[in-house]
């Protein structure tokens, strides 16, 4: 700092000087001792940016020096130096443009280097403030005056702008009619007495009838302390009195009247500025806060009012100490312990943190502070802003998740731009197509083309794709080491939040392998999938056409039905496994005993079809027939260690002989296999008229089986069993009939088999059991004595039903004790059964009742069976007692069953005793029980109890 200090005493001087050199060691201080030298060091050495003046010096004042510096209008500051004495010229010093003043007393020299910062900051702040001119409207009818005045204005004040009026009505007319008005000017003077009216009036019109705030300065030679007091009541901003030297403190005034009201105007700005600032803070989706220091520990001080509707914290709270830290989520608490350390690092954060709402639930904040620090660099304040990110979070972790899906998804993705070069790929994208990411960048997708599809092809797919915005279809493309592939294609155009068109997005999924699952789904729909032969849709599609092809040429076809002999007794026997291995086998025996034009498949089960084109005569399907016949006479050895026998039975249909259209072929052919089966098994047949006749005979009588079972068309019928010794009552078996309504009785030879093969056994033998169980407890419950009630098990019941079950709940529903009920099961049921026979068997002993091999001696398997099984009765089928007079054979037969029997501790029932002689031979061989016409063939219950309960 450059300073001219203007002193004519040595020893005031002197002190000044060492006072500055202590104070402010960096100051440049040079003397002038009178006006005239201080005028000149300042018109000679410019750069002087302070002078300090004593007012008393020999050749005038130092208000004289002042008014030369703003006459001059220097940028300088300027500082009074006086006497203790003379305080009031000092305040005159400073109304005349003095920018400060010190009063040489006390410790004024180490107040005087503050002071001369303080003068110098103020001065260039006048200066700025003086480089706006301020517009003056200037009322004054005295031209001595005007001149006076103007002449002092320019000298001094030349930021001032005079415009002068003589009369009221001028000043009126100059001004704004109402405020928001423009207007020409900053400041009002007014001289008290104006032609027209005088200030007073004037300034009432401008302050009450015209409401202007523009700032009024009144000026008379006339004043007294009661205009005064008027002048400031009516809205004057200030009054000057002409006394001497008034005009230096006119700038003064008008400089002072113009800032106050730029003071007031800012202040009303600031107020409606800071309600504006209330309404966006109010609306604003951000909380501003401030934190300051105190006592180690940072504390909210302020923040802005629309906490309690972003957060749902009251402010006052939110002032309390601990709030912020009580409010983080329990996961982000190390953040408090770790805010010290951030502003330490710099003067800018930004956090992202978890905050808990005033109602507990977590949003997420995101913190953006800033230090401000004080004159020695220490943390001062934190001036911040908290915004709720919660929804971009959500929307960023949505994002990151579809950016991870679409990186973990199998499917292809590729992204372009609307030039067609590929600005980003997935993983999987590369992994079908071999390219790696960096491969294919900017490149178009072309490249991918597998030559497959012609141009037009493309053209309909990217026409599709513009109109649309949407193309799906099937496309072959090219993998990276040539491989073609195929693949499913997904195209869409995306659009930008404006709806413009911004990329273009492909998915695709190779269906390499979903084409060759096709494929094989394809043949399996027409091969049997365990011998590969063709299956029945492809065999009957195969005769359809072999049909159409015959017609036009007059030529024959055969159609051989082929149904594997005791098939199921394998499967049952060795277990599934052998049995596919065992179809396998037959499989390839029959395809290599035809030709390649012939068609061999397999209808399902142990059924197989083969088709016969171009046949000149029934006996080229006989030969045929018979080849295939003998192609399965040598046993099959199987990886099981099995060697197993099976034979075929084998039904043909000719066209046109047999029929015309292929499904009657078929059904023929069927007819035809079931017939060589009734003839004994591994043979063949032809397809005859009487065939027809007896299938149809089977259906009509299943139909009216099956509305039997509905109309309980169905009676029990009761034979007696007798004791051979003495012919006593031992017990009645329970035999099924049919009679329909007004028609004869249909026997149950020509029902049963027919009830068995359509599962129709089932409730038919449930409700034979119930009946029997009914009407035995009936007889029991009545004191009639009649032994115990025999019941036959189809082979159906046992393989398909839960008996064990069926039986508890018959017997619980009729009361009848298990050990009165008699189950009686064929003996080639049990042997079908295998391994299951025993398990079941000790089943149903468990529950009480008692079991019998009905049948006996016509079985296939080895008598060692009976010893695993807990077996009470055997019965000797009505084959071997017929002949047993007569057959040597029936009558050995008959003695071993009865032997064994008693060896085993088994009572013995023979079946079908018609003679006197039959029974005698049965009592010599030790037969216990029988039953037949000999007694008496099956009644109904009336009439069994009537002849064999009451009257016995």
């Amino acid at each position: 700092m450059k300073v001219l200090y203007v002193e004519d005493n040595p020893l005031d001087a002197d002190l000044v000087r060492r006072g500055l050199a202590r104070g402010m060691p960096a100051a440049v201080l040079e003397l002038a001792t009178s006006v005239a030298r201080g005028i000149e060091r300042l018109k000679l050495e410019p750069g002087y940016e302070v002078v300090v003046a004593d007012l008393a010096l020999p050749d005038g004042s130092g208000m004289d020096l002042l008014n030369w510096v703003r006459e001059q209008r220097l940028p300088l500051a300027f500082v009074v130096l006086t006497g203790s004495g003379d305080q009031g010229a000092a305040v005159a010093a400073l109304k005349a443009g003095a920018d400060d003043y010190l009063v040489k007393d006390g410790d004024y020299l180490e107040r005087l280097p503050r002071t001369l910062e303080v003068a110098l900051n103020r001065s260039r702040a006048e200066l700025a403030h003086r480089s706006r001119p301020i517009r003056v409207l200037y009322a004054e009818h005295h031209r001595f005056d005007i001149d006076l005045t103007r002449r002092h204005l320019q000298h001094g004040a030349p930021h001032l702008r005079i415009r002068n009026v003589a009369t009221a009505d001028e000043v009126l007319a100059n001004l704004p009619a109402a405020p928001g008005l423009p207007c020409d000017y900053d400041v009002v003077l007014l001289d008290f007495l104006l032609p027209g009216m005088n200030a007073l009036d004037i300034t009432k019109v401008l302050r009450e009838e015209r409401r202007l705030d523009l700032p009024i300065v009144m000026v008379t030679g006339q004043g007294s302390e009661e205009i005064a007091a008027q002048a400031l009541r009516l809205g004057v901003s200030d009054y000057l009195v002409k006394h001497d030297g008034y005009l230096h403190e006119l700038p003064l005034v008008l400089d002072k009247v113009f800032r106050e009201a730029e003071l007031v105007r800012e202040r009303a700005a600031l107020r409606q500025t800071s309600a504006r600032l209330q309404e966006v803070l109010a609306t604003s989706p951000s909380v501003n806060y401030t934190m300051e220091l105190r006592d180690g520990a940072w504390r909210l001080t302020w923040v802005s009012d629309n906490l309690p509707r972003l957060a749902g914290h009251e402010v006052a709270a939110a002032l309390q100490p601990g709030w912020w830290a009580s409010c983080l989520h329990p996961a982000e608490q190390a953040l408090a312990r770790s805010l010290p350390v951030d502003l330490r690092a710099g003067t800018q954060r930004v956090r992202e943190y978890r905050f808990l709402r005033g109602d507990g639930e977590t949003m997420w904040l995101r913190d953006e502070g800033r230090l401000v620090r004080d004159g020695e660099g220490a943390p001062q304040r934190i001036v911040g802003v908290w915004s709720d990110i919660s929804e971009q979070r959500a929307a960023t972790e949505c994002l990151r998740l579809n950016a991870a899906v679409i990186e973990s998804t199998h499917d292809g993705v590729l992204i372009t731009d609307l030039e067609g070069r590929i600005v980003s790929v997935n993983r999987a994208f590369t992994v079908v197509t071999g390219y790696e990411r960096d491969e294919v960048i900017g490149r178009n997708p072309r490249f991918l083309q597998s030559g497959r599809h012609d141009r037009a092809h493309y053209q309909a797919m990217w026409a599709a794709l513009t109109q649309t915005g949407y193309w799906q279809g099937e496309l072959w493309n090219r993998r990276r080491n040539g491989e073609l592939y195929p693949e499913w294609l997904t195209l869409n155009a995306v659009r930008n939040e404006a709806g413009e068109l911004s990329h273009y997005v492909g998915v695709f999924t190779d269906i390499s392998k979903l084409k060759q699952t096709e494929a094989r789904l394809e043949y399996l729909a027409h091969h049997d999938p365990l011998t590969d032969l063709p299956n029945r849709l492809l065999v009957l599609s195969r005769l359809e056409h072999a049909l159409e092809v015959a017609q036009r040429r007059g030529k024959r076809v055969a159609v051989m039905f082929l149904d594997l002999d005791r098939f199921k007794t394998v499967n049952d026997s060795l277990g599934h496994s052998v049995g596919d291995e065992l179809l396998c086998e037959v499989a390839g025996r029959l395809r290599r005993r035809l030709r390649e034009e012939d068609t061999l498949g397999r209808l399902g089960g142990d059924e197989f079809m083969v088709l016969l084109e171009q046949v000149e005569a029934p006996g080229d399907a006989a030969i045929v027939a018979q080849n295939l016949i003998e192609g399965l006479a040598e046993p099959f050895s199987l990886s099981s260690g099995h060697e197993v026998f099976i034979h075929v039975s084998v039904g043909i249909s000719l066209y046109p002989d047999d029929g015309w259209e292929f499904m009657e072929l078929v059904r023929n052919a069927d007819a035809a296999m079931y017939r060589a089966k009734s003839q004994g098994r591994n043979t063949y047949g032809f397809y005859t008229e009487d065939l027809t006749r007896y299938a149809s005979q089977r259906l009509d009588l299943e139909t009216r089986l099956r509305r039997a079972l509905a109309q309980e068309e169905f009676v029990v019928f009761y034979q007696p069993v007798l004791s051979v010794a003495d012919g006593r009552l031992l017990g009645a078996e329970a035999l099924v009939r049919w009679q329909p309504a007004g028609e004869a009785m249909i026997s149950p030879v020509e029902f049963i088999p027919i009830a068995e093969e359509t599962g129709l056994i089932l409730p038919l033998g449930e409700w034979v059991l119930r009946e029997a169980c009914r009407q035995a407890q009936a007889w029991i419950s009545a004191g009639l004595a009649f032994g115990s009630m025999a019941v036959n098990l189809s082979a159906a019941q046992f393989k398909r039903q839960d008996v064990g079950s069926m039986l508890r709940e018959v017997l619980e529903e009729t009361g009848l004790p298990a050990g009165r009920l008699e189950l009686e099961i064929t003996e080639s049921n049990l042997m079908d059964q295998g391994e299951r026979a025993a398990a079941m068997l000790d089943r149903l002993k468990e529950l009480g009742l008692r079991l019998a091999i009905d049948d006996f001696g016509t079985g296939y398997s080895s008598l060692a069976y009976l010893k695993r099984f807990a077996i009470d009765k055997l019965k000797i089928d009505r084959s071997f007692v017929k002949d047993l007079a007569d057959d040597r054979n029936d009558l050995a037969i008959a003695a071993a069953v009865v032997a064994m029997a008693r060896a085993l501790e088994i009572s013995v029932q023979a079946e079908g005793v018609e003679t006197a002689s039959q029974l005698a031979l049965l009592a010599t061989l030790g037969c216990g029980a029988y039953q037949g016409y000999l007694c008496s063939p099956p009644v109904p219950a009336a009439e069994f109890e009537a002849r064999f309960l009451r009257h016995r």
